[in-house]
This record gives structure tokens, sequence and C-alpha cells, in this order.
């Protein structure tokens, strides 16, 4: 009986140890994405030939 209580109780340390472990993992990731910088993206511009959509459009869908 004692065997068996001290293999659950290691098993029981070793779930707790590997959980913590895994949190501190996700705070230093989440952390390491908090301080991610992105890199300012070039602007694109419209197509001077493209044709705004209005709501007059025969594209746009009429809700009735």
């Amino acid at each position: 009986m004692r065997i068996l209580l001290a293999c659950v109780s290691l098993a029981c340390v070793a779930a707790v140890l590997m959980i913590s472990h895994a949190e501190r993992r996700q705070e230093a990731a989440l952390d390491a994405l908090s301080n991610y910088k992105l890199k300012p993206q070039p602007v694109l511009y419209d197509d001077p030939d493209l044709k705004l959509i209005t709501a007059h459009s025969a594209y746009m869908r009429n809700e009735r």
C-alpha cells in the first residue's frame, strides 16, 4: 500500500512540475509577443482606374 501511495504522490508531483513549467513557457512566449514590433508596411495605393461600388450600383443587393 505504501508503494502505491508513493507512486501516486510522485505522479502528482511530476504533473504539478510539468504544468508549472508549461505555464512559465507560455508566459515567456506571451511576453515575447507583447514586445514584438511590426515593421511599417508600405502604403498600397488604389488603382486610379478602379470605380467605387456605391449603394446604387448594380452589384449591390437590395435588402427589402
